[in-house]
């Protein structure tokens, strides 16, 4: 694989509901175990004993021998004028259409639970122009990967996180862990937070204390 220095970059035209983390590393991951095992393995409840090897990220992978592997690749990187808010999403019956509707033996439409309850329900997002990532990769690889990548973050199939392009290039320098004295993603410290390693970042055993950026 011929790795290099890149920057990422993914031009949005809506609202990302996510942390401000957002690793790239498992949105590639995601992609890569799509195309191996086919869209329903690898998103089927219960497949969580599929393990993803390393090989399958096109990212450099630093401490390659050791417990404590990480891709070389940056936490998502926010530009000054991204902004936070709060919207949220409804789930209302449709009384006009009634018919459709199992009243069951209470004789009405019970939505204060169960199949039929109501619900407004917050989403907190970020809003920006672009957010990109700093990584060491195979540039042609990552391009393909991405190409199938169409929105990120939650919520999506709401119309969040849209995207309008991705734009893979050449970077002068490696930022994917360190961009001068500027730390720019997890990093193994013993004596700091618990914090995913490496993706799937949900996974105990990715799991590790970590020295996290400011």
């Amino acid at each position: 694989m011929d790795v290099t220095p890149l920057r990422i970059r993914a031009w949005l035209r809506t609202g990302v509901v996510s942390d401000a983390t957002l690793p790239l590393d498992g949105i590639l991951l995601y992609q890569a175990m799509r195309r191996k095992y086919g869209p329903q393995q690898a998103t089927l409840p219960g497949r969580a004993s599929i393990q993803p090897e390393a090989a399958a990220v096109p990212l450099k992978i630093i401490d390659i021998d050791g417990p404590l592997w990480y891709y070389a690749c940056s936490f998502a990187q926010w530009p000054g004028s991204a902004t936070e808010g709060k919207a949220y999403w409804e789930k209302r019956v449709d009384t006009k259409r009634m018919d459709i509707v199992d009243l069951g033996r209470a004789n009405r439409v019970v939505i204060e639970k169960g199949r039929y309850r109501s619900y407004h329900m917050p989403v907190f997002y970020r809003a920006a122009p672009w957010v990109e990532w700093f990584g060491v990769g195979d540039i042609e690889a990552i391009e393909a990967l991405l190409r199938d990548v169409w929105a990120i973050g939650k919520k999506t199939s709401q119309g969040w996180g849209r995207i309008i392009r991705w734009e893979v290039v050449p970077w002068m320098e490696d930022w994917s862990v360190w961009a001068g004295v500027k730390l720019m993603r997890a990093i193994p410290e013993v004596s700091g937070a618990l914090w995913g390693l490496r993706p799937p970042y949900w996974r105990r055993e990715n799991q590790t204390p970590c020295r996290m950026p400011d």
